[in-house]
């Protein structure tokens, strides 16, 4: 069943989230001593397991806008995001809508215990002064499947089995699971801006490759790039900043 969590500013590489608030740790002492008293302790609601730290630039090579998303428990959750962007100031910037690369605003990213990642992407006036995100977790539902403790590994490839890298126009992906348990997985193919002086580089186009995919145990499975992604591709492999990645999903 979903849970419904309130509204949580992220700070960039900052612990402000975990600061203590002595009343509430108290009363919250307290509440669980008298609930254990009497054999009625609960586990914690799948929503508040959830606390986020967002890098606006994450360094030379790697994705910008990078939203970390930390689970705290023991089991994979799906959670629906809603993202208010913030400026240096930290004062919203209501006219910027902020989406994401692998669907945490839709419920469609599965995070594992420990925690995931996905990458924010702003539009509207005012975009480029976004800094910074408050985070509203709308639902945050348990997930039942295997806990895997491993990423997909991607290989770009064409049609005769010939291993490509990410520049070249490729027609195949290859997925592999180096886990002991199945896992389920997205896969996006993701053209990038090309921006100039100091103005963040985020996603221009999103592409789905397939749909939901399941990759058996210590095996591989082939993907074929079909369609808008194979149009995609095409276009872009070797012209513009693009990249193929996968995602826990359900």
């Amino acid at each position: 069943m979903p849970f419904l969590l309130s509204s949580t500013a992220t700070h960039p590489r900052r612990s402000a989230l975990t600061a203590p608030v002595p009343f509430r740790v108290v009363a919250g002492l307290v509440a669980t001593l008298l609930l254990a008293g009497c054999g009625l302790v609960t586990p914690p609601r799948p929503a508040s397991l959830l606390r986020f730290e967002f890098a606006a630039t994450t360094g030379d090579g790697y994705m910008n806008q990078l939203l970390t998303i930390y689970n705290d428990g023991t089991r994979l959750l799906a959670p629906t995001l809603e993202f208010t962007a913030l400026d240096a100031a930290r004062s919203p910037l209501p006219a910027v809508q902020v989406t994401t690369l692998y669907g945490s605003d839709r419920g469609r990213l599965v995070v594992p215990p420990g925690g995931g990642v996905d990458v924010l992407v702003f539009a509207g006036e005012g975009a480029e002064l976004a800094e910074d995100v408050a985070v509203s977790v709308r639902t945050a539902e348990a997930v039942e499947a295997p806990v895997v403790d491993v990423e997909p590994v991607v290989t770009p490839m064409d049609d005769s089995g010939r291993v490509l890298d990410r520049n070249s126009p490729f027609t195949a992906v290859s997925l592999r699971n180096d886990d002991s348990e199945p896992m389920s997985v997205r896969l996006v193919y993701i053209v990038w801006t090309e921006p100039e002086g100091d103005q963040r580089q985020q996603a221009e186009k999103v592409v789905p490759v397939g749909d939901l995919i399941v990759v058996p145990p210590k095996q591989s499975t082939l993907v074929p790039v079909t369609g808008a992604a194979r149009t995609a591709v095409a276009g872009a492999a070797g012209r513009v900043p693009a990249s193929i990645k996968a995602y826990l999903s359900r």
